[in-house]
């Protein structure tokens, strides 16, 4: 094989194998913003670098200016350059950006739900309840202290006067329950308050204490299990990776942004129905863009604004560009216009397809 056909070869070779990783980095660089096109839009970059890079040997084979070419290649080069470095530096640094992200608005979360879990335990249906039921507890513990007092056992006027009081706080006696004789005995009197004191306490549950207090602590409760399951956000994001299959293709987003999202929408809906208006709670956006994730401006503003690791983000300057570049310097470095090699005099072969090898 002669200098010519071997160097003709080597660039060719060379110049596929560069167009080939560039296309298979675009496609993956593009595909957040253009999904099932993005083979599309990589293939016609492949092909336009290709062309160039073949345009840019002739052009200086034939000794002809190239800036038409490289003019092109430039435009080319930068479409093709920032999905390379897309894709180079989302796939460096997706964990690290996800633990970030994540982690700061799991702190938004939590600062909001236990803020709102304050708020409702505030509210003055959670303090009126809370005084009825003391005083409720202070009646039915006067109640027990009379029946067992040792100077006066049983329950005469003044127990009657107790029982009276408790029907008051609940709106009426809560079932016609049988008043034990001044003469019974403790035994019989204790068996009457504790049956007394169950059915008061289940009327005063189900039927004094309002629905909106059921409902205001069944939220908090709910809160309380909110903030137990979702206390750790990198043991959570590690779970959520372990489920998840290619994330720098099909699945970009991120689950457990969207379910802290839904739960922090929830309960401010429902902690404002409850709480007064001068007392309703705003909740932070939870925002995330782990969703667009892969995107080139998402890259772009972290790997250059944010910079949490300038040394990720020059690799992947690096390598995105030089997949690109490398074939136009390989082409000036192994290919001379025909005119200077024949003044050099050392060449391989003559014509306009000839190979400096000096």
């Amino acid at each position: 094989m002669s200098g010519r056909s071997l160097y003709t070869l080597m660039y060719v070779v060379a110049t596929a194998i560069c167009v080939g990783i560039s296309v298979y980095l675009s496609y993956y660089g593009y595909y957040s913003h253009l999904q099932e096109l993005a083979i599309f839009f990589a293939a016609l970059l492949g092909i336009f670098l290709f062309g160039t890079d073949m345009l840019l040997r002739r052009f200086r084979l034939e000794g002809r200016s190239p800036l038409k070419p490289l003019a092109f290649f430039v435009i080319i080069a930068f479409f093709s350059g920032a999905s390379n470095y897309n894709f180079l530096y989302t796939n460096f640094m997706e964990r690290d950006m996800a633990e970030r992200v994540v982690s700061d608005q799991f702190s938004v979360f939590r600062d909001d739900l236990t803020a709102t879990r304050s708020a409702l335990a505030d509210a003055p249906i959670i303090e009126q309840v809370a005084e009825q039921r003391r005083e409720l507890a202070r009646s039915l513990d006067n109640l027990d202290t009379q029946i067992n007092d040792p100077l006066r056992p049983g329950c005469g006027a003044r127990c009657r006067e107790h029982i009276e009081q408790i029907h008051d706080q609940l709106g009426g006696a809560p079932t016609e329950l049988a008043v034990p004789s001044p003469d019974a005995g403790a035994e019989a009197n204790e068996r009457w308050y504790e049956h007394f004191r169950e059915a008061v306490i289940s009327d005063f549950e189900n039927g004094v204490v309002p629905e909106a207090y059921h409902r205001t602590r069944e939220l908090i409760g709910q809160i309380d299990g909110l903030l137990e399951r979702y206390d750790d956000p990198y043991r959570a994001l590690a779970e959520e990776l372990e489920r998840r299959e290619r994330a720098l293709l099909e699945r970009r987003d991120f689950e457990i942004i969207a379910t802290l999202r839904t739960h922090s929408r929830e309960v401010q809906r429902r902690a404002n129905v409850l709480l007064p208006e001068a007392d309703q709670v705003q909740h932070r956006v939870i925002r995330s863009e782990l969703d667009k994730l892969g995107e080139i401006p998402i890259s772009v503003r972290d790997g250059f604004i944010d910079r949490p690791n300038p040394g990720v983000t020059a690799v992947s300057v690096i390598l995105g560009v030089f997949v690109d570049v490398a074939p136009v310097l390989f082409a000036w470095l192994i290919f001379a216009p025909a005119s200077a090699g024949a003044r050099g005099g050392g060449s391989i072969g003559r014509g306009r397809n000839r190979v400096a090898t000096r």
